[in-house]
């Protein structure tokens, strides 16, 4: 037997050694420099209380906070672990106090710039995605419960809003409001919650029938004009890729479109808050897509980003939406996407 053991052990040797492989980060060094930077500047601006504002110092608002906490759960932290788990608990704190025992329309916030631009419930929109993120990260099974009652009685109002023809409320910017109304439905399904009265293919028929022009894949809006922006094209795209029509001839010609466009390119540079949104949808559907357009886009979108980034490492709109809070957590969401640790960057 040991002269066969020799011989076996011989013989294996010959075999060629498994040489381990580098481990390959989905996120470039660049685009996590960056998000490094960022993370640390959006810590640093959040109030004693636990919330953010537009800016630091500025009164919390719960689409702030909600949108801060979750570039802070993308980034890697929970309310319980992680870097930051500290200000992520803080924050959910904050949110928890303004949400506990949540009634359809039931007012959070009011006339804060996020509704001027993303409508009269963009904080409901916000916390609502948050939540259906976030379920199952509390210590407690009562506290999880009450997240799930109060995100089942947000979705259940959100759906409420829907308008025949498929887009919620009336906005200054139509599309991308009713891409967030969207997006929080969608990913309360996802998460186990009955969404009963709306219809995501009233969605589906309104951006591929009323905005879509299928001829040349460009979505244009009747409240701008009928012109080709950014930020519209970057919904759209979003919202039908998830839907898992990027084969599609017409969502096709619309991905080829956005893969010539640059995030800023709307009002000749001057990037608003509506632009990194807009960021930050084209990367999340183009990276759901796959193919030969993403590597191009998050290359372009994360030197786009760095280019405009602050020394001290957060991000400011020039116009419409100006707030640095939601520029830098959509920009920190957007340059780490690659990472997908948000489940709503599984489809």
């Amino acid at each position: 037997m040991k002269a066969i053991s020799l011989v076996v052990v011989s013989m294996l040797s010959l075999l060629p050694t498994a040489v381990p492989q580098p481990h390959r980060d989905p996120v470039s060094p660049l685009a996590r420099e960056s998000a490094e930077l960022a993370v640390k500047w959006l810590v640093r601006a959040q109030n004693g209380d636990g919330s953010w504002g537009d800016n630091p110092g500025s009164p919390g608002e719960i689409g702030n906070t909600s949108i801060a906490c979750l570039a802070l759960l993308a980034h890697g932290s929970t309310p319980t672990r992680g870097p930051y788990f500290l200000e992520l608990q803080r924050g959910f704190d904050w949110i928890s106090r303004r949400t506990r025992g949540y009634v359809a329309g039931k007012e959070l916030d009011r006339a804060t710039l996020l509704h001027r631009k993303l409508g009269n419930n963009a904080d409901l929109y916000l916390v609502a995605l948050l939540y259906t993120q976030s379920t199952a990260l509390n210590c407690e099974l009562f506290e999880d419960e009450r997240m799930r009652s109060e995100l089942r009685n947000m979705a259940n109002h959100i759906a409420s809003l829907q308008k025949s023809n498929g887009e919620w409320e009336t906005s200054y910017e139509p599309m991308l409001t009713t891409i967030a109304a969207w997006q929080a439905l969608d990913q309360a399904h996802a998460a186990g919650i009955l969404v009963d009265q709306a219809s995501p293919e009233k969605v589906v028929r309104y951006l591929r029938q009323d905005c879509l022009e299928k001829s040349t894949g460009a979505f244009r809006e009747v409240k701008w004009g009928r012109e080709k922006r950014f930020v519209t094209q970057a919904g759209g795209v979003r919202v039908l890729i998830a839907e898992g029509l990027g084969k599609e001839e017409d969502v096709a010609r619309a991905i080829a479109v956005i893969d010539q466009m640059h995030f800023d390119q709307d009002v000749g540079g001057a990037s608003g808050g509506e632009e990194f949104l807009g960021a930050l949808y084209a990367t999340q559907g183009l990276m759901l897509e796959g193919g030969a357009v993403w590597p191009r886009w998050y290359d372009k979108i994360t030197k786009a980003l760095k280019a405009c980034q602050n020394k001290d490492g957060s991000w400011v709109g020039h116009h419409c939406i100006t707030g640095r809070v939601f520029c830098t957590a959509c920009s920190i969401m957007t340059l780490i996407a690659p990472d997908r640790l948000l489940p709503l960057g599984e489809r």
